[in-house]
């Protein structure tokens, strides 16, 4: 049965507010436990993370711009690509996806993009990272989630899934399929499995990297030792997993539940469910920032870069 718009947004609403009321109730249950425990706030170990997290997002439209190498189209500068990730980024905390997608569409009609291009390598880059997300919280938290298996033997699973997920012939039949679940045109994936694979551990990368700047938020509020960075990487990866495979916009609020959730074994209910909704505001503050640069350094890069002005390929 097909929800109305109203209904989806209630809906929305609902799920919303429930995840807010469990973190509220948690933080009001254990704010003795809040007042009482060892803050160890540093400035400027804050401001590293959020330059760290910047960074990290400007190396996510990298990824995605090797993703478009897949695809026939007019090549784009990478400036072109960050002006277009960042400006329509934010567009993903607004109910629905539609304002998002006509921001990307716009940009990226000025860019040489088709819309086909737009939505097809979007969706491989999206499917990328949750793959890579999944791999990296196997082997950075398998051992704590299912302790009675060998964490060895569920990452070696999971990687290998990941490596059959990224076979040419497994993408093209998923891409195949968005026309009848979405009603949207995509075009067929050109890229190698080797490409693919290497595509995926770029994307690895991505989330290692990523994992680092938790770390440095992390740090800079609580005194963490960094023996806790490999369970923080496995922490963040899983918690946004978590988050993209809802409906909500943004994944807000089941993001932070499962965070805050993930997060017991290394700081108590109540601190955990702070810093979970720390890190919403940690990540908004990076967008914010990565726009900003964007948008005072790539004024007119809105164009697809002439086939002279490329670098000669390597022979």
């Amino acid at each position: 049965m097909k929800l109305s718009p109203a209904w989806k947004k209630a809906a929305t609403a609902l799920l919303v507010a429930a995840a807010g009321w469990f973190l509220f109730r948690t933080i009001e249950r254990n704010w003795r436990q809040i007042r009482g425990y060892p803050w160890h706030v540093d400035p400027l170990l804050l401001c590293a993370s959020v330059a760290a997290l910047v960074a990290v997002l400007a190396w996510g439209v990298f990824v995605w711009s090797r993703v478009l190498t897949c695809f026939e189209h007019p090549p784009v500068r990478l400036p072109t690509l960050l002006r277009i990730w960042f400006l329509s980024n934010l567009a993903r905390y607004i109910p629905g996806t539609v304002f998002a997608l006509l921001t990307a569409a716009q940009l990226s009609r000025s860019a040489g993009l088709t819309a086909g291009v737009l939505l097809t390598s979007l969706l491989v880059h999206t499917s990328l990272a949750l793959v890579a997300a999944t791999v990296v919280s196997a082997w950075m938290l398998a051992g704590s989630l299912i302790p009675d298996v060998p964490t060895p033997w569920i990452a070696l699973a999971v990687t290998a899934a990941a490596v059959a997920v990224v076979h040419p012939r497994v993408l093209n039949a998923v891409l195949g399929a968005i026309p009848r679940l979405l009603k949207k045109n995509v075009i067929r994936w050109n890229g190698s499995w080797l490409g693919g694979i290497a595509l995926l551990a770029l994307t690895m990368v991505s989330w290692v990297l990523y994992g680092g700047a938790y770390y440095l938020f992390m740090r800079s509020l609580t005194p963490l030792p960094v023996s806790a960075l490999p369970v923080l990487t496995g922490v963040n990866a899983l918690a946004f997993l978590a988050g993209v495979l809802t409906p909500l916009p943004g994944g807000i609020g089941v993001r932070e539940a499962a965070m805050q959730r993930l997060l017991l074994p290394l700081l108590p209910s109540g601190v955990a469910a702070v810093v979970s909704v720390a890190a919403r505001l940690w990540s908004v503050t990076a967008e914010l920032i990565g726009g900003a640069l964007v948008l005072a350094f790539t004024r007119g890069g809105l164009q697809a870069a002439s086939p002279l002005d490329e670098e000669p390929a390597a022979p």
